[in-house]
């Protein structure tokens, strides 16, 4: 089954004394893994592991994992800094005085002072609660590879539908050769027999040799055979890459992904769909040519998508 590299994925669950942690992943196209982090102060020491929990699951994609903590009151301890808050209230006084100011000086007012007050959550995350982000992460991730996986079987019917019309317009070539080649055969006899009327070759009998040979040799370069055998295997090969089966050559091209694979069998068969076009000189044939082509830009588009 095909994997898309478009998903996203949330988790939530409880901390022990720190409220809930919520965990949000979200997951688009790159060429390679890319796994970016989004967390509180003090979850920084996890971050490699987060990441490594990620690329367990994605071969592929830009991911962004992000990570909330919400506290609860009743889990946040506060601790009053009485020395700090006397120290602001003795340089309050004395500032006071000599700016020759009145007013009291209240309890709120030393209160919203830095560091009077010091919530406990700034302590970072605890071995304890540990485990519990680490699940999080872990169900966000999977719940975002449901999606991809879901994508990615849509992904799969789209080019599954590509492959079946591709060579099925592939058949009606083959079909057509024949009779192409005998036109263009026709008119190249043709334009020969009128060279000769036109030339007088009495005296320079190598002249004809050489008309003769570049015709012969026209004939053969028009020969598509080895460009069809080579659709065909493409198209084999691009089947089992559909299903998710990489061969070890075509593994190798994709680096082991099935996106990649299915990019490199699309500009090999671009590259026979233009032989064959500029080959076969049939208005028929060029009509095909110009479908194929649209097909197989359909199918590079659809596979930045695959993992």
């Amino acid at each position: 089954m095909l994997t898309s590299m478009t998903g996203f994925g949330r988790a939530e669950r409880s901390l022990p004394l720190s409220g809930t942690v919520t965990v949000e992943i979200r997951s688009v196209n790159s060429r390679f893994l890319e796994v970016e982090t989004r967390m509180p102060d003090g979850f920084q020491p996890y971050e490699d592991l987060i990441r490594g929990l990620v690329g367990k699951k994605a071969r592929r994609g830009q991911v962004r994992v992000a990570v909330q903590v919400r506290s609860s009151t009743e889990s946040v301890p506060v601790t009053f800094q009485t020395e700090t808050a006397r120290q602001y209230i003795k340089q309050l006084r004395a500032f006071q005085k000599k700016l020759g100011l009145r007013g009291e000086i209240t309890l709120p007012m030393v209160l919203n002072l830095p560091q009077v007050t010091v919530s406990g959550k700034t302590g970072g995350l605890t071995a304890r609660q540990w485990p519990d982000v680490y699940r999080a992460v872990d169900q966000a991730a999977e719940s975002m590879m449901q999606m991809r996986r879901k994508e990615g079987a849509r992904l799969q019917k789209t080019f599954r539908k590509l492959a079946t019309d591709f060579k099925a317009v592939v058949l009606k070539i083959k079909a057509r050769v024949p009779a192409a080649e005998r036109a263009m055969q026709q008119r190249l006899a043709e334009r020969v027999r009128n060279a000769l009327t036109r030339v007088d070759f009495s005296t320079t009998p190598a002249d004809r040799t050489a008309l003769l040979s570049e015709a012969v040799s026209i004939v053969q370069s028009s020969d598509v055979s080895e460009e069809l055998a080579r659709l065909d295997s493409h198209l084999v090969a691009l089947q089992k890459a559909i299903e998710g089966q990489l061969e070890n050559g075509l593994a190798k091209q994709g680096q082991g992904s099935v996106g990649r694979t299915i990019d490199f069998l699309a500009q090999e068969m671009q590259r026979e769909v233009n032989t064959l076009g500029t080959k076969l000189r049939d208005p028929q044939v060029t009509g095909w040519v110009v479908g194929l082509k649209g097909q197989v830009e359909k199918m590079k588009e659809q596979a930045a998508n695959i993992e």
